[in-house]
């Protein structure tokens, strides 16, 4: 039952060709303890069967679940802004992003929702994530900006310590797991469809701070990420993503012009000569392409979905 005394919470997860991840992600969420929440899961034009295998689970669910087929993939950004949309439509106070391969500890929403209610100053929280294949081994506790442009996200790989036990302000959470306040879209806005995926959460959380809130890690909300990173690292779509995602993150925090050449000089300059010229980089040479793209087009204003020769990549 709803309890129509606490906050509304609407539950955003994007499928792209993964049903049985989003399918056990649904079921993680039939066991929280959190009394008014909703799910919306809106597939991103998936190429198998997962339209008809999500539809065909969700009778089963005792909780409310809307689906939207998006028809195409909109990327992260585009398709989970259809989801906010539709929560804010629906009188949400709070949406929370959930990436549809993870599975959340039952009381994760509580601590969340606790943290944003003590301080109207607060936008978004987001929670301590561990790897699901080593569920004691963080994966993320928050993240913090740096001057090249790049994000580090705080306690990757570490076991539980009484410094990640604290609750904190921090730069920004990770899009895998993010509730952000209603004031906060209707002030900000959505995420930016021009970035597709990757470093779209992060402009979000900067838009969230230049709109006058705090972002908060909630050690005390616990989930757990199905991620191995080792081989997206190793992929032309990622590689070319961050590359010119990071130049468009550096331009919407208003650096000047200098520092952001500065920046594709000393990263992704340096980065393809290291590519070329060092032998221990032999393996990824093939990837020197990618971020040339990603720079070029980056430089010439071209953005949203990757070129067709970087996805077939």
């Amino acid at each position: 039952m709803a309890d129509s005394k606490a906050p509304l919470v609407t539950i955003i997860t994007l499928n792209w060709n993964q049903p049985d991840y989003t399918i056990a992600c649904l079921k993680s969420l039939g066991k929280i303890t959190y009394s008014n929440y909703n799910v919306l899961v809106l597939d991103n034009g998936s190429r198998d069967d997962s339209v008809e295998k999500i539809t065909e689970f969700l009778p089963q669910l005792t909780y409310r679940v809307d689906f939207i087929d998006n028809k195409a993939n909109l990327g992260f950004a585009q398709g989970n802004n259809i989801g906010i949309e539709q929560a804010m439509l629906n009188q949400a106070d709070y949406v929370l992003l959930l990436n549809n391969d993870t599975e959340v500890d039952p009381g994760f929403i509580e601590p969340l929702v606790e943290r944003m209610e003590s301080d109207p100053g607060i936008g978004i929280t987001g929670p301590k994530i561990y790897y699901f294949a080593d569920p004691g081994r963080i994966w993320s506790a928050g993240g913090i900006f740096k001057r090249s442009g790049w994000t580090q996200q705080l306690g990757v790989d570490e076991l539980d310590t009484p410094q990640l036990n604290v609750a904190k302000k921090v730069d920004y959470v990770t899009g895998c797991a993010m509730l952000v306040r209603r004031e906060v879209i209707e002030k900000a806005g959505k995420l930016d469809g021009r970035f597709f995926m990757y470093y779209e959460e992060t402009d979000w959380c900067a838009r969230t701070a230049r709109a006058g809130y705090s972002v908060w890690y909630v050690p005390q909300s616990k989930i757990w990420h199905k991620i191995e990173l080792t081989a997206r690292d190793a992929s032309a779509f990622y590689i070319y993503l961050m590359t010119r995602n990071r130049l468009l993150f550096m331009r919407n925090l208003g650096l000047p012009k200098w520092q952001l050449l500065l920046s594709l000089v000393a990263v992704d300059l340096r980065t393809l000569l290291a590519w070329s010229v060092w032998k221990r980089y032999k393996n990824i040479r093939h990837l020197r392409r990618a971020r040339w793209q990603g720079m070029w087009d980056y430089l010439r204003g071209r953005f949203g979905p990757p070129p067709a020769q970087i996805r077939a990549g």
